[in-house]
């Protein structure tokens, strides 16, 4: 939710900041034109498309049932409209009475709270439109994913007394009132479930909360909350415990507006904190730069991350707003790897921000070029694709749940660039493209298929246009693991040693730290039951017990392992080296698909019968991975689950 009115210096310094982390992709200039798609590189699982409700739900709640229904099939539907299946419903605050300032979004800003006083009760009649919106949506959408967020608690627990913000954009949440806050956020959550039928995934407490800019007074709803992210993530996880809401709905955190700074807020939650989140929230207004490292921090703490809100808040130049989004998209999903793609409101009273002109008074709505746009992506890429590598930054591909590949390449710019792309990595690949194109004004129409021949698509992308590319029948791609190389030093003496056989003296310490340096998930085991899940361990003061193989396992981005092992010796009279027992050899592979096709399943087995304190890789039967915690598997059915050399099917009720 965006603060526009900025400051000439402050907007040029944001937009130099914007400008680098698209580097690559903006530029009309191209000179690779062949393009490499590996789909044995596989990324993140998208899990879909999707809009905040307020503030444009506030108002078209309001309309008749008809043209509500026709506005939502244009939002929704999956064929004729954008198939958005993420909604974010904003829990107000609820602002003071007589405070008559939140006007922003043709009045929509002002979001009803649910408990307008501190000494009343609930009021659930509260907010009626963006509620009927959402409970109209859950009924229409297939496998929806709700969201709920606060941009301000209400107003009795807000130092100011005001929902848009402190005096001076400081922190505006009573210092004795995170527990209150907390307590408020489940009980609507609890209450939406019971009542509404409508589970939230995720509760976020927090809307660009280091921002700075939520004052007192202001159009729309804000709070700073630059301090103390931890302590409120961990008081609401600890709420909607309490309510048996957890884990089926967790914390996310902390929708920052700058990727810069959910960066360094998330790397300062404490693991009891992590441990209430499901995924990472980040706005993508700025701080482009810190995309990959920001993925980076949540994969290796098994996080997914969102790009939760964006628009053109940093926009300069004549290029075409609908085609600069494109490219926001793009580095969005390419370099941050976000499982979901979230528009701030899809119905923005600006012309630059929308998808939809809502005309509120007439109940009427119209599509402009972005709405064609996101289109383009929406139809296609579907919840469950899987994204692939593709070397070229204006393209994106996706494998879909059904076996198809998705192709999509932007040129924004004045000229026509011919493409070829490679699809040799592939075992089996269909033999023609079906093809639509997005064109300005705003338009998206079907185009003549294009050959497929010797696993190669050559393609011309017409200038100022998106071109999406179907191809059925898409199989093939084993898993790569990163090479690693092993790095390990005595006594922090200068330099590394890349020797896997090391000697050491009693009293010794010892740092293993192998590369790759950073990206992915590592976890250790040893002697003494030695397990950790750092890159880079330290053991001080060794004796002869600490001998023994101390084995890395690293899982990079698209679920593939790799592993090294360190034989380590002390020299220690007392406790002489002895070898272990090699008579079972280590039978770790790299693709689980490769996996259950030698060894087979062990049998469906109950999820408790597994050994709590070894690792787990959870993956879906088709073989995709889905993580390292059946804690966070939301959906009932069977699974894949391996745990040391076993392979196991587990049902989850």
């Amino acid at each position: 939710m965006k603060k526009r009115n900025f400051g000439v210096s402050g907007a040029v310094l944001a937009m130099s900041a914007f400008v680098a982390g698209l580097a690559g992709i903006v530029s009309p200039a191209h000179a690779q034109t062949k393009v490499v798609v590996d789909p044995g590189k596989k990324y993140q699982v998208f899990e879909g498309w999707g809009t905040s409700l307020c503030w444009w739900a506030v108002k078209a709640g309001a309309w008749s049932e008809a043209n509500r229904s026709k506005l939502l099939g244009a939002i929704a539907d999956p064929d004729t409209g954008l198939g958005y299946t993420i909604f974010r419903y904003n829990i107000g605050g609820g602002d003071q009475p007589g405070h008559n300032h939140l006007t922003k979004g043709d009045g929509g800003a002002n979001v009803p709270g649910y408990k307008p006083t501190e000494k009343g009760s609930y009021d659930w009649t509260a907010d009626p439109y963006q509620r009927t919106i959402a409970i109209e949506l859950s009924k229409r959408v297939k496998d929806p994913i709700f969201e709920a967020f606060s941009n301000s608690p209400p107003w009795w627990m807000t130092k100011s007394g005001c929902v848009s913000g402190s005096s001076d954009g400081s922190d505006n949440l009573k210092e004795d009132y995170f527990d209150d806050f907390a307590d408020y956020l489940s009980e609507v959550a609890l209450h939406f479930k019971k009542e509404w039928g409508i589970t939230f995934r995720t509760v976020e407490p927090f809307n660009e909360p280091s921002a700075g800019w939520w004052k007192s007074n202001g159009g729309q709803e804000g709070c700073g909350f630059k301090n103390n992210q931890t302590k409120m993530i961990v008081e609401l996880g600890k709420a909607l415990q309490k309510k048996g809401l957890f884990p089926e709905t967790s914390v996310s955190a902390a929708d920052e507006t700058n990727i810069g700074d959910a960066l360094n807020q998330f790397n300062k939650y404490s693991g009891e904190a992590l441990s209430y989140m499901f995924q990472v929230n980040t706005h993508s207004y700025s701080g482009g730069d810190n995309r990959a490292k920001l993925f980076n921090a949540a994969f290796a703490k098994d996080k997914k991350v969102w790009q939760s809100e964006t628009g053109p808040l940093h926009k300069s130049g004549d290029e075409n707003i609908a085609l600069w989004m494109a490219g926001v998209i793009l580095a969005d999903l390419r370099d941050m790897k976000a499982s979901a793609w979230v528009d701030w409101q899809i119905g923005d009273p600006a012309e630059n921000w929308r998808s939809l002109a809502l005309n509120h008074s007439k109940q009427t709505f119209s599509p402009n070029a972005r709405y064609y746009m996101h289109a383009a992506f929406s139809r296609y890429i579907r919840p469950g694709s899987r994204i692939i590598d593709s070397d070229n930054g204006n393209t994106l591909a996706a494998l879909t749940p059904e076996g198809a590949l998705v192709l999509i390449v932007r040129n924004s710019g004045s000229s026509d660039v011919k493409y070829e792309f490679d699809l040799g990595e592939f075992v089996k690949i269909g033999t023609s493209a079906k093809v639509v194109r997005f064109e300005l004004p705003g338009s998206l129409t079907k185009q003549s298929d294009i050959v497929v021949s010797g696993k190669a698509l050559s393609m011309t992308a017409k200038s100022n246009t998106i071109t999406t590319m179907v191809i059925e029948g898409a199989e093939g791609g084993a898993c790569k693991p990163d090479s690693i190389i092993p790095y390990s030093k005595i006594n922090n003496n200068e330099g590394w040693s890349t020797a896997t056989e090391i000697s050491l003296s009693k009293g010794d310490s010892l740092s293993i730290g192998p590369h790759p340096w950073e990206g992915g998930r590592w976890v250790w085991s040893g002697p003494k039951g030695f397990t950790s899940t750092n890159r880079e361990i330290h053991i001080g003061k060794m004796d002869g017990t600490m001998s023994g193989y101390y084995k890395a396992v690293h899982t990079n981005a698209s679920g593939c392992e790799g592993s090294v092992t360190f034989k380590v010796i002390v020299d220690d009279p007392a406790h002489p080296f002895v070898e272990p027992d090699t008579s079972v050899n280590d039978t770790g592979v790299t693709d689980t698909s490769v996996a259950i096709g030698l060894r087979g399943l062990a049998g469906e087995l109950d999820a408790s019968k597994l050994n709590a304190n070894e690792p787990v890789q959870v993956f879906d039967m088709q073989g995709r991975f889905l993580g390292t915690s059946l804690k966070r598997i939301r959906l009932p059915g069977v699974y894949i689950v391996r745990q040391g050399v076993q392979i196991h099917r587990v049902r989850i009720q």
